[in-house]
């Protein structure tokens, strides 16, 4: 599991917190992504994060990595109620 993932749950777990919901109720699952073949030689490590909701079944992917800020992602579709 990439490190910067498991660097990010912990912050992604506060902010379901903090916004007055359970943690618990949430599932995370990562899985990395193939290399881009554009990337001229350069290769970052990219993840879709799969987030789910197991009160509602409601959920959303996003697209994690060095600078791709995924949890302000998440943050911003759990304040628009994209898992109510």
């Amino acid at each position: 599991m990439s490190e910067l993932y498991e660097m990010e749950l912990p912050d992604a777990k506060a902010r379901i917190a903090a916004s007055g919901r359970n943690p618990d109720d949430f599932t995370f699952e990562m899985e990395y992504l193939p290399p881009d073949p554009d990337g001229g030689g350069m290769f970052t490590v990219m993840y879709e994060v799969r987030v789910g909701n197991s009160e509602t079944g409601n959920g959303a992917r996003f697209i994690g990595g060095i600078g791709m800020g995924w949890v302000d992602y998440f943050e911003n579709a759990l304040k628009a109620g994209e898992f109510d």
